[in-house]
C-alpha cells in the first residue's frame, strides 16, 4: 500500500470516532452531499482527468462509505490512497465518512477536496508506475511537521 497522507491525511474535522471509523450517534449529521451526489460527483471528476492519466488503474476509484483515520498521525483522517497489490492491482479509495467529518457544509468545498484529494491519489500512481516516490516522502514530511506541531492550524 502506498499513499496515505497530503490531502488524503489533513488535520481537519477534531470530531471524535467511534469504532471502524463510524462517528458515534451524538456526531451524526445529516450531509450536505450523499453517498450517491459523492458518487455523482466523483463521475464528474474522473471525466476532467485525461486519459492517460488513468492508464494502469486497473481498480479504477473505489468509494468506502467510512471514515479512516490515519495510523500515522492521531487525529488526523484519510481522504484517500492509492494501493498498489499484487492480487488486487492499482487503485484508488476515497474515504467518504472522512469528507464528511471534513469538508464542512459547502457543497463548493466538497467538490474541491475531492478534486485536490483524487488528484493527489492520481499523482501517487502515475509516480508508482514510473519508479518514483517523491509525493510519498513528501506526505512523511508533512506528517512529520503535523506531529511536530508546525503545521497545526
Amino acid at each position: 500500500m502506498q499513499g496515505t497522507g497530503g490531502p488524503g491525511a489533513r488535520p481537519r474535522g477534531r470530531r471524535p470516532l467511534g469504532r471502524e471509523g463510524v462517528l458515534p450517534l451524538r456526531y451524526r449529521y445529516r450531509p450536505p452531499v450523499s453517498l450517491d451526489e459523492f458518487e455523482e460527483m466523483l463521475g464528474r471528476l474522473l471525466d476532467e482527468i485525461p486519459d492517460v492519466l488513468l492508464e494502469g488503474l486497473n481498480g479504477g476509484v473505489i468509494i468506502e462509505p467510512r471514515g479512516r483515520p490515519s495510523r500515522e498521525a492521531p487525529g488526523m483522517l484519510v481522504l484517500g490512497e492509492y494501493h498498489h497489490t499484487p492480487h488486487l492491482g492499482r487503485f484508488i479509495v476515497l474515504y467518504y465518512g472522512s469528507f464528511v467529518h471534513t469538508a464542512g457544509s459547502s457543497r463548493r468545498r466538497w467538490e474541491e477536496e475531492m478534486r485536490a484529494t483524487l488528484r493527489h491519489e492520481l499523482r501517487h500512481h502515475v509516480e508508482d508506475r514510473a519508479g518514483l516516490r517523491d509525493l510519498e516522502r513528501e506526505d512523511r514530511e508533512a506528517i512529520r511537521r503535523y506531529l511536530e506541531g508546525s503545521d497545526r492550524g
